[in-house]
């Protein structure tokens, strides 16, 4: 029945490093919604989503959309950002139309079950962890007016009283996943400015996911603990997924959104080997940890139609980097992006301001390291304590992190509530433009840069855009530094 139907929200992110304009850059397709939509199509629900942040809309713009749709059963994917919204548009929607259920899931829904239910009265239930067996069942059940005290994984409101259910076993074999509904995106809207490597527009790309889970247990990151274990599809299954998209879309360029694709050289060199072997012919991107980086897999990745490389470096202090778990050196860094850009790739850098032990000194040396890696771009972020990482359990621990909404005005860009035995939440922002500064106004970087843009003038555009993305606010004149260069190249 159509009032039966299933509507999946993909909420609208608040920071304007996600947001520049309207027309977004690097807006990435929610996948973790569409292998949800793909497992319930499989089972013959009626599925949509409203993808509220591609579309650019408000929360009273979602909230209408869901208002007037009629679907009875809304299910929104949340992270630590974006639960204040999910909150507000469940209140506008409850409100005007109280029998339509609110289901959320996420990393954050997960790690926070009973407090989200606790402090969000519209929603009524939440589906912990992986999602595709537990929506299916629960749904069914919703159907039918069963009882749900049974199904796994899920935490749900029983008269006054908020249950938790045991969690869900994990899917063993997630080759037997469907490919992600791709066909309920507005696939229009996602933004390929980030393709600055191939000197060209108008080509269609994509986000796949070849593996679920970590294998590293880094205190800043959730990802680990959400997953539970690594499970990774077998590297046939993930070059079908490629040709289907090839034949599908006409693909020309994919993101690998694997926290690090590279969970071994053998799986890495198999995946490379087949779609050489199969004539894929795509460009591709990827996280990778710089343990795994070699010049004989560089050499194939390259040759497979790897274009683009991030790394995770976080800190330029090596105890730093052991007391937050990372188990790299400084040396190893050095070497993976050494080898990265012999073979003629270009390279991406994270780093963090504000990790444990972090005192202005090991922040400026993180930013030194930085500029002497000089990889394409740095992208700084302020540590955050979001729920389901060490980081946070360990504050908790100590006091210095209390519970409910203290993340709604905490974020990896711009501002943060936080602040370390050292370092105020000032501190930190200063230290966050500080890092953006000194490393973009370079002049070994703007030479480069300029470089770049002789090389492939429509380059420039799409540096413009990933200079507005990381620099923060303090840091805008940046944007116009780099507007009138675009003048003066284009006039």
């Amino acid at each position: 029945m159509e009032n039966q139907s299933i509507l999946l929200v993909n909420p609208r992110y608040t920071e304007r490093v996600y947001r520049v304009k309207k027309s977004p850059s690097g807006l990435r397709p929610p996948l973790g919604l569409a292998y949800l939509a793909s497992s319930l199509e499989k089972e013959g629900f009626k599925i949509e989503i409203l993808d509220a942040n591609a579309e650019f809309l408000t929360p009273e713009e979602t909230a209408e959309r869901i208002i007037n749709s009629s679907h009875k059963y809304i299910g929104f994917t949340v992270v630590t950002i974006t639960m204040p919204i999910v909150n507000q548009i469940s209140r506008l929607v409850k409100n005007a139309r109280p029998e339509k259920f609110i289901m959320v899931g996420g990393p954050h829904a997960t790690f926070m079950a009973e407090d989200t239910l606790k402090e969000c009265p519209a929603i009524d239930l939440v589906v912990k962890g992986e999602g595709e067996i537990t929506a299916s069942e629960l749904l069914k059940a919703l159907q039918k007016n069963e009882d749900v005290s049974q199904i796994k994984g899920i935490t749900f409101r029983k008269g006054n009283e908020i249950m938790s259910n045991p969690d869900r076993e994990l899917i063993e074999n997630i080759d037997e996943l469907p490919f992600p509904a791709r066909h309920l995106l507005p696939r229009h809207l996602y933004s390929q400015d980030y393709l600055t490597d191939l000197g060209f527009k108008n080509i269609q790309s994509d986000s796949v996911i070849t593996a679920r889970g970590c294998p590293n247990r880094c205190v800043f990151c959730s990802s680990a603990a959400y997953w539970k274990r690594v499970r990774a599809r077998s590297p046939e299954n993930v070059v079908a997924e490629l040709e289907w998209l090839k034949k599908e879309y006409n693909i020309k360029y994919i993101n690998f959104l694997d926290d690090t694709i590279i969970l071994n050289g053998e799986r890495m060199a198999k995946i490379c080997s087949l779609m050489l072997e199969k004539k894929i012919n795509i460009n591709w991107s990827c996280y990778a940890r710089v343990t795994y980086i070699t010049p004989e897999l560089v050499a194939l990745m390259k040759k497979a139609g790897c274009r683009f490389i991030n790394f995770g470096v976080e800190s330029g202090n090596q105890d730093i980097l052991k007391r937050i778990q990372k188990n790299i050196t400084l040396d190893e860094v050095r070497r993976a992006i050494k080898t990265v850009k012999k073979a003629g790739l270009k390279v991406m850098c994270d780093f963090m301001v504000g990790l444990p032990g972090d005192t202005r000194e090991t922040v400026q040396q993180t930013i030194d390291f930085a500029k002497e890696l000089s990889p394409n771009f740095a992208f700084f972020s302020i540590t955050t304590p979001f729920p389901g990482t060490g980081l946070y359990e360990d504050l908790r621990r100590e006091g210095l992190v209390e519970g409910g909404y203290i993340w709604q005005n905490m974020s990896l860009h711009e501002r943060t509530n936080f602040h370390t035995p050292t370092l105020s939440n000032q501190d930190l922002q200063n230290l966050y433009a500080r890092a953006h500064r000194q490393f973009y106004y370079r002049p070994a970087f703007i030479f480069q840069t300029i470089k770049w843009v002789l090389l492939h003038p429509y380059e420039l555009r799409n540096f413009y855009f990933l200079t507005q993305l990381q620099i923060s606010r303090e840091m805008r004149n940046i944007s116009d530094a780099f507007s009138k260069l675009k003048e003066i190249i284009f006039k």
